[in-house]
């Protein structure tokens, strides 16, 4: 089969399957910087879309220490507390949110753009947390879902520093994400703004492999849930691939929950209350959820290509009109 097909088919059963559980159904941020400033051009050492900050953040999120980020850890903590560090060094203004239904454990959230509900506003989100130590194995989940932090992080710091974009973009970077969604369960019932005043989330949960590894190993390739059903949403993400040099494989919520695998990662989450959801991910290989989903294992040109396309998708659909 051609790489399209065999990975349609693949995506409706494997592409949403990075959350561990399948559940059914903060007060106001500041601005990162004031975003009608000039855009600022920066030099490559200090780039955040470069290889070298995306590999710094990696190795830092996955390094023994932090013990796998399980969801009820006080490792996951120490990963909130350093997310709040780095986004405020970057300019923000940070709000950390309980989930209340695990104790201590928060949702870290920044707001680029202005305060004013008129904003279209665009929410990015990546789970920070993942198995942590089970049965003396410690889960470093560097692609789930380090590699979706790192990106989103690098698109965080960037528009903080260009501030190039009109719009307003939330990043929500949720805990206990493998215990059943919770962390966005939280978000959605105390969000920063309404959700009926966002325009899109995207959600991203393992994005640093080749797609579909193990049985269809394609480069350049990038799967989504949600993008067939909004056309506006569709053809900006089309765009941005094809600037960044990937191929996108579109599918529709209806045909992933049709074979069962919906529920499986935040948007579903979002999606359940009318908001357009978008799942970006590059699919399941034989590391999930296992002690060998390490850094050296993952695709560093795969995730500068899905890095500069995030940044571009943000930009253009945070910057078009309400």
């Amino acid at each position: 089969m051609k790489v399209r097909q065999a990975a349609v088919v693949l995506s409706a059963v494997l592409l949403a399957a990075c959350g561990n559980e399948r559940p059914r159904p903060a007060s106001g941020v500041a601005p990162a910087r004031d975003a009608a400033a000039a855009p600022v051009a920066l030099p490559p050492a200090s780039d955040p879309l470069a290889e070298a900050s995306l590999i710094a953040d990696l190795e830092w999120l996955t390094a023994a220490a932090r013990k796998g980020r399980g969801g009820k850890s006080a490792e996951a903590i120490e990963v909130a507390t350093w997310l709040v560090g780095e986004l405020e060094q970057a300019g923000y203004t940070t709000t950390l949110q309980p989930i209340p239904s695990v104790e201590g454990q928060f949702n870290v959230i920044a707001v680029y753009g202005p305060r004013d509900d008129a904003a279209r506003t665009i929410l990015v989100s990546a789970h920070y947390d993942h198995l942590g130590d089970v049965d003396g194995a410690i889960h470093p989940g560097a692609d789930d879902n380090a590699s979706g932090v790192a990106v989103a992080l690098a698109v965080a710091r960037d528009l903080a520093a260009r501030r190039d974009v009109p719009g307003r973009v939330v990043f929500a970077f949720f805990g206990a994400e493998e215990l059943g969604l919770l962390g966005a369960q939280a978000y959605v019932a105390d969000p920063v703004h309404a959700l009926a005043e966002t325009r899109a989330v995207f959600n991203l949960d393992m994005v640093g492999r080749k797609f579909f590894e193990s049985a269809v190993g394609a480069d350049a390739t990038l799967g989504s849930v949600g993008l067939p059903d909004d056309s506006e949403l569709f053809d900006a993400a089309e765009a941005a691939a094809k600037d960044a040099g990937l191929e996108l494989v579109a599918v529709s919520p209806a045909l992933v929950a049709l074979v069962g695998e919906d529920w499986r990662s935040d948007d579903w989450v979002f999606r359940d209350r009318g908001v357009p959801a978008v799942h970006f991910s590059t699919g399941i290989h034989e590391d999930y959820h296992r002690p060998s989903d390490t850094l050296d294992r993952l695709s560093r040109p795969q995730m500068l290509r899905i890095t500069r396309f995030l940044r571009a998708l943000v930009a253009a659909t945070a910057t078009a009109a309400p």
